[in-house]
């Protein structure tokens, strides 16, 4: 694959997850219940976003 399109699928897929996890946290911050499952999901968006960023960096030191 080409090395632009790989990091622009990385930039947005990182992106995505992070709006995700925000969404979630958000909503188990100021939502009525309390569900712990939000928790875990926001948590687990931003680690998987945190990982799609360590392996697009990596990559373009790689190339260099």
């Amino acid at each position: 694959m080409d090395k632009k399109k790989l990091n622009t699928l990385f930039v947005i897929s990182s992106l995505g997850l992070d709006a995700a996890g925000i969404i979630f946290l958000c909503i188990y911050l100021f939502g009525g219940s309390k569900n712990n499952w939000m928790l875990g999901f926001a948590i687990a968006c931003v680690a998987l976003s945190n990982l799609f960023n360590i392996i697009r960096n990596s990559y373009n030191k790689k190339e260099k």
